[in-house]
């Protein structure tokens, strides 16, 4: 198992969570969904989950306090942001089970907030100039694009047929796409540097190639198994690739 096996599932749990809030501001459903609170759930508990994650690397609580203290550190950055995202993800929740759905405002500044916690994600290895195949500019968009491409896939489970819609499709085919190249310039800068890439070109063929083809055979010929297919292709995809980044790891 990698070392950093916990951050892995804070970044791909939380990059879920993250990526389902953006996919539902951009594609809200065209009527009022039978539980519209199944979302906003679902992603909390994502979050929830996956801030775990971050408890498990520090090992002892009293680190996680402390690492909080220092505003500069990428892993308090990203526990501000998360915690931040779970306050308004329950607010979320909490409206949209009173009310029946969420004002647009507060998914999108919720919306929002998510992007920016894939940036600090991504960023916080960026900055660790002790893993040489980490400090290269396609680390961010390796975790933002990712995140999206997994929020996308979720969503398309979750809100009734808008893997059938074409500006959905659309949108799918395109993150995907930048994803597989993000993918395969990643690959070519860990093999640069002396890393093995295999696991981030396995990432690039389910999450990218697979994940397109299902979206496009969605469009010509819709069938219900066809979301669960693009969930399991792109996340199995990121999750290859992601676990291939952290073994790269020198800790």
């Amino acid at each position: 198992m990698i070392s950093e096996f916990p951050l892995f599932i804070f970044t791909t749990l939380g990059g879920l969570s993250a990526g389902l809030v953006m996919a539902m501001a951009a594609f809200p459903p065209a009527e009022k969904p039978a539980r519209p609170w199944l979302a906003p759930l679902t992603a909390l508990v994502l979050l929830g989950i996956g801030m775990l994650g971050v408890l498990f690397h520090l090992k002892r609580p009293a680190l996680f306090l402390l690492a909080l203290r220092n505003p500069t550190a990428g892993i308090a950055q990203e526990a501000y942001c998360g915690i931040v995202l779970g306050v308004l993800l329950l607010v979320l929740l909490i409206v949209c089970w009173r009310k029946g759905e969420a004002p647009k405002a507060l998914v999108w500044v919720t919306a929002a907030v998510s992007l920016v916690m894939t940036f600090i994600m991504g960023f916080a290895y960026l900055a660790n100039v002790g893993t040489a195949a980490w400090a290269n500019w396609t680390t961010i968009p390796l975790f933002v694009v990712g995140d999206i491409a997994m929020g996308l896939a979720l969503w398309a489970i979750l809100s009734k047929d808008v893997l059938a819609k074409r500006p959905f499709t659309l949108a799918n085919i395109v993150v995907l796409a930048v994803l597989a190249v993000v993918m395969l310039l990643t690959g070519l800068h860990f093999g640069s540097v002396g890393n093995d890439a295999m696991l981030i070109y396995a990432g690039l063929v389910v999450a990218g190639l697979g994940g397109i083809a299902v979206s496009v055979a969605a469009q010509k010929a819709p069938a219900s198994w066809q979301a669960g297919a693009l969930i399991a292709c792109v996340l199995v995809g990121v999750c290859l690739s992601r676990y291939g980044f952290y073994a790269a790891s020198i800790i």
